[in-house]
């Protein structure tokens, strides 16, 4: 569980990050896309650990 409160944390530093950014709409809309991004990012990750654990099972 302790892996749980990392990704937490890290999903949170890149909301705060990407929100910070200028860019196009109002603050909500910046942190609705850092939200997206971030859980894209970590679909990604988790994408990826699941192909290291097939590839070692096989």
């Amino acid at each position: 569980m302790p892996h749980m409160k990392i990704i937490a944390s890290i999903l949170c530093l890149t909301v705060l990050t990407l929100s910070a950014c200028r860019g196009g709409g109002g603050p909500a809309t910046r942190v609705g896309r850092g939200i997206d991004h971030a859980f894209y990012k970590t679909g990604q990750g988790i994408e990826k650990v699941g192909r290291k654990i097939e590839g070692t099972a096989h």
